[in-house]
C-alpha cells in the first residue's frame, strides 16, 4: 500500500478524463492491472487527519491526535500477528512502537530520502517470501518540487525563495509546472514497483493499493491548501479529489468504478479482501463487494465541514481549467511548454543573430549549472530563478528563453512588456532538464518577439 501526499487526481488526466499515458505511463500500467476508483474523494485537506482517516476507516476529527493511542483500530493493529510488518511513515506514528519504527525525524523527511524509501520498499515487496503488509505513506509529489522526471534533484531546492504574488497566474502556473516534474518522477517509481511485481511470483496474489492524503489547488489568489473556500467549487475539487487505484488478489484486466469512494473506504475494502473479520466496525464500505451511492461525502478542515455533492465530470472540468495553462494531452516536454515560446523548447539557437541591448538579467545559483551529473539523484538544476532589468521598453509580445549548451530549455514570459520603471523583475522558469548534462554548461538569455507569425530570436546574452 502506497499513499502519497498533496497529489491531486487532476494532474494525472487528459481533458477527455482518461489518463494521460504519455505522461504517465507508470500510472496507466497500474490502471491497466487494477480497479481504479476515479469518483475518488478525500476527507480532510491535512495529513494529520487525512492519513488516519485512511488508516482506520473512520471520518476525521480534529481532537485526535495521529497517533496508535488515539488511533488504536487501525490498519497495523489489524494486520499485527497475521502478516509482518513493513511500515514507513513519513507524518503519522498508528503503528504501536513495539511492532515497528513510526514517523522520522525532519531530516528523514527530505526528499530525496522518499525516493529510496519508495525504492526500498518495492524491492522488498518483490522478494517478500512471507505474508506481509508493506506500508509507504511517502511525501510524493509534495512540496519541495525539487525532483527532474528522470529522478535527478535539484541543488538549492528552497535556496531561492519566490516573493511574487500568489496572485500572480505566472506564479501559480510556475509552481503547477514544478509539480508536474515530480508527479512525473513519482510516475517512474509508480512504473518501476508496478513493472517489479509483476515479474515477481507475489503478483497474483498481492493486493496492490495506491492512493494520496490530499490534493493541492493552484488558483491564483487562493490558499494551496490551508484554508478552504466553499465559494470556490473548483479548489474543493483539486484539493480533496485524490487517485485510487485497487489491484485485487487475482484481479486480471483493468476496472473503472464511478461508485461515491472516499479514504474511509479503504480499510474496510482491505478487511473484506483479506477474509478474516477485525471485530470492531468502521465508517466506511466495502468497495470490492458493493458500489457505494452516497449523495454527498463529508469534506472536512480545522474550521469546518461541507458535504460534496460533485461527480467525476467536476473534476474533468479542472483538467481543462489547467490544460489553458499547460496542454493536459501532451508529453512530458509539454509541461515545460508555456506562453508563446514553449514550441522552441528543445531547439537549437540561431547560428548568428542580433544582440539584444539594453537587457541584463541574474541567475540564481549559476554555480550549480558547472556540477550537474547523472544517474539516481545526481545534481540537475529543475528550475531556473533571478532577475531581469532592461533599459529600453520590451513589446507585449515579447518572451525570454534560456539556452545551456546552445538549446532551448526554459520560457521565461515575464519579460513580455517589461518597461525599466520596473527595476528587478523576478523571473522563474521550469527547465527542461534532460537536455543538460554533465561538464561545462554555457548558460545564455535569449529574448523572443512574436509580433509577427515567425519569430525573431535575439540574444541578450550570460547572467551577470
Amino acid at each position: 500500500m502506497i499513499v502519497l501526499d498533496e497529489a491531486p487526481l487532476f494532474p494525472m488526466l487528459k481533458t477527455d478524463g482518461t489518463i494521460n499515458r504519455a505522461r504517465y505511463p507508470g500510472f496507466a500500467s497500474l490502471a491497466d492491472n487494477s480497479t481504479w476508483y476515479r469518483n475518488m474523494v478525500g476527507t480532510a485537506q491535512r495529513t494529520t487527519e487525512a492519513v488516519p482517516a485512511i488508516l482506520d476507516g473512520k471520518w476525521p476529527t480534529f481532537n485526535r491526535y495521529p497517533t496508535a493511542k488515539d488511533h488504536p483500530n487501525n490498519l497495523f493493529t489489524y494486520m499485527n500477528g497475521t502478516k509482518e510488518l513493513d511500515v514507513y511513515q513519513a507524518i503519522t506514528s498508528l503503528c504501536p512502537k513495539k511492532i515497528c519504527r513510526n514517523a522520522p525525524g525532519e531530516s528523514g523527511r527530505m526528499l530525496y530520502k522518499q525516493v529510496l524509501r519508495m525504492e526500498e520498499i518495492t524491492q522488498r515487496a518483490t522478494i517478500s517470501a512471507t505474508p506481509t503488509l508493506h506500508f509507504a505513506h511517502v511525501l510524493l509529489p509534495h512540496r519541495p518540487w525539487g525532483l527532474a522526471p528522470d529522478l535527478r534533484l535539484s541543488p538549492d531546492i528552497e535556496k531561492y525563495p519566490d516573493h511574487r504574488s500568489e496572485r500572480l497566474v505566472d506564479r501559480r502556473r510556475d509552481n503547477y509546472q514544478s509539480m508536474l516534474r515530480q508527479y512525473v518522477a513519482t510516475d517512474v517509481l509508480i512504473g518501476d514497483l508496478v513493472a517489479k511485481l509483476k515479474a515477481s511470483p507475489n503478483w497474483d496474489k498481492t493486493m496492490l493499493i495506491v492512493t494520496a492524503d490530499h490534493g493541492i489547488t493552484f488558483e491564483p489568489g487562493k490558499s494551496y491548501r490551508d484554508h478552504i473556500d466553499v465559494n470556490s467549487p473548483g479548489t474543493l475539487e483539486d484539493i480533496y479529489r485524490v487517485p485510487l487505484f485497487i489491484k485485487y488478489p487475482q484481479q486480471v484486466g483493468a476496472s473503472s468504478n464511478d461508485c461515491t469512494a472516499s479514504s474511509i473506504d479503504i480499510l474496510p475494502t482491505i478487511i473484506a479482501a483479506n477474509g478474516v473479520p477485525s471485530g470492531w466496525t468502521t465508517q466506511g464500505a466495502d468497495l470490492h463487494t458493493k458500489c457505494t451511492h452516497r449523495s454527498s461525502r463529508t469534506i472536512r478542515w480545522p474550521q469546518g465541514t461541507y458535504e460534496l455533492k460533485t461527480k467525476f465530470s467536476s473534476i474533468v472540468k479542472r483538467v481543462k481549467y489547467y490544460d489553458n495553462w499547460i496542454t493536459a494531452n501532451g508529453n512530458v516536454d509539454d509541461i515545460y511548454r508555456s506562453g508563446l515560446s514553449g514550441s522552441l523548447l528543445g531547439d537549437a539557437v540561431p547560428a548568428s543573430a542580433k544582440h539584444k541591448n539594453g537587457v541584463t538579467w541574474h541567475l540564481n545559483g549559476a554555480r550549480n549549472y558547472q556540477a550537474i551529473a547523472v544517474g539516481l539523484l545526481a545534481p540537475v538544476p529543475t528550475r531556473a530563478s533571478g532577475t531581469l532589468r532592461t533599459e529600453s521598453k520590451i513589446c507585449a509580445k515579447c518572451e525570454g528563453l534560456i539556452a545551456v549548451n546552445g538549446r532551448f530549455v526554459a520560457v521565461l514570459p515575464e519579460l513580455a512588456g517589461m518597461t525599466p520603471q520596473i527595476g528587478a523583475l523576478p523571473f522563474s522558469g521550469s527547465l527542461m532538464s534532460r537536455l543538460m548534462g554533465p561538464g561545462a554548461n554555457n548558460i545564455e538569455l535569449w529574448v523572443a518577439d512574436w509580433t509577427t507569425s515567425k519569430p525573431t530570436l535575439s540574444l541578450v546574452g550570460e547572467p551577470t
